[in-house]
């Protein structure tokens, strides 16, 4: 009995060795494909990193960009704040001109001017009041009034220059 214990215990090792080996080959195999996947991973890896180092360049052009067209925005906001400024101005001007030039047609008409009196809706009546001796008045007046306008901004230009 011995003898036969001996054999089933040896024949026993031999199939757990027979196991062994085969679960050694399946653990070979597994190892292989994950050191496959290392060297697709380890790539993957680096061509990442090196899509980071593009994007980051890439965000600090954007952002060198971005200062100059805040920088450019910033001035030409400046640059139409002074138009917006200037149009205000002359359209002051405009507006105080037509005043003038409503009187002198008041005057040449004879009429009194009223504090409310509105040149737009006055203009086409005074126009047919209008005598060919009284425009002439009128148009000389108005390019008096015009040349003291003209010597005026010419004063202020000269004042702004200096």
């Amino acid at each position: 009995m011995t003898g036969s214990l001996g054999l089933v215990i040896e024949v026993m090792v031999g199939g757990l060795l027979a196991v062994t080996i085969g679960y050694c080959v399946m653990l070979d195999k597994r190892l292989r494909a994950v050191r496959q996947d290392e060297l697709v991973m380890r790539k993957t890896v680096t061509d990442l990193g090196v899509a980071a180092e593009r994007a980051e360049r890439a965000i600090a052009a954007l952002r060198n960009t971005l200062g100059d067209c805040d920088r450019t925005l910033g001035e030409r906001l400046r640059v139409a704040e002074q138009y917006t400024t200037d149009l205000e101005e002359q359209i002051r001007s405009g507006d105080d001109i037509l005043t003038r030039i409503s009187r002198i047609v008041h005057t040449a008409l004879d009429t009194p001017a009223s504090a409310n009196y509105d040149p737009a809706t006055a203009y086409t009546a005074d126009v047919n009041r209008l005598t060919p001796s009284r425009i002439n008045q009128t148009l000389a007046a108005a390019q008096a009034l015009a040349k003291q306008m003209q010597a005026r901004m010419g004063e202020g230009k000269r004042d702004n220059v200096a």
